[in-house]
């Protein structure tokens, strides 16, 4: 990966108790729940679309899309909205928000082989930031895998 990518900073957020992080310049902004309206027969990774003044937005989980276990239904949870390349725009579901960091380079490390496969496919890497590791993710794979659980389930259908 390069580094050079993050220069605007990155943004922590928390899954299933692991520190993530994503480039700023990927996301639009971050939102509360909101009403949500299901998709009968969508892939699980789909939870449904929501209406953000007046766009609809796509709503996934990432805890899905990387097999992580479901979180509770009455766990908070925040909406990071993507906004990739200026395509389509994506809600990803993730436990909690921090804060905007700065990439120290010096800090950084490629991802390492003893991640899961499913770690693998969204990592950029990890970086070590205040006693904590933070796994850099890729939007592009996570929505890339989003796509591959679409594609399989209308195959199975």
């Amino acid at each position: 990966m390069s580094t050079g990518n993050f220069h605007a900073g990155l943004l922590t957020f928390i899954v299933a108790d692991q520190w993530l992080g994503l480039n700023v310049n990927e996301l639009s902004e971050v939102i509360t729940p909101q009403k949500r309206m299901a998709l009968p027969l969508s892939p699980g990774c789909v939870n449904g679309l929501i209406n953000l003044r007046g766009r609809i937005i796509t709503e996934l989980d990432l805890r899905t899309i990387i097999g992580l276990p479901d979180r509770k239904e009455e766990d908070p949870y925040r909406i990071i909205v993507l906004e990739p390349d200026g395509n389509e725009s994506f809600g990803l579901v993730v436990d909690g928000v921090g804060e905007v960091i700065d990439l120290d380079v010096e800090n950084f490390e490629a991802t390492p082989d003893s991640f899961s496969e499913a770690w693998k496919q969204v990592s950029h890497g990890v970086l070590k930031q205040d006693g904590r590791v933070v796994v850099l993710i890729d939007v592009e794979k996570v929505l890339q895998l989003s796509l591959k659980e679409v594609q399989r389930d209308k195959v199975e259908a």
